[in-house]
């Protein structure tokens, strides 16, 4: 029979399983919570890096299509390379 003693159903099983639930679910927000964090924090440092080497490409195509010279290029990529210097301390 399903039915228990106290009359619910199931024999009283109901709250072992309840409490099986409660704790996979804080285990899987932790777990979740820690791979983003640590995403954030990996795809941070190459989010500013692409940009750099964007820019850099960018700047290099510019030379190569004769828009600016190599004395303008090289004074373009030190500014570059300060600014990205100093938006990374």
């Amino acid at each position: 029979m399903w039915w228990g003693n106290d009359g619910s159903w199931g024999y009283g099983w109901w709250w072992p399983g309840i409490m099986v639930m409660a704790v996979f679910m804080v285990l899987c927000m932790v777990m979740m919570t820690r791979m983003m964090n640590r995403g954030m924090a990996c795809c941070h440092g190459r989010w500013h890096n692409a940009q750099g080497d964007a820019a850099e490409r960018m700047l290099a195509n510019r030379l190569a299509s004769g828009e600016i010279d190599v004395d303008g290029y090289e004074r373009a990529l030190d500014a570059l390379r300060r600014t990205a210097d100093s938006t990374r301390a």
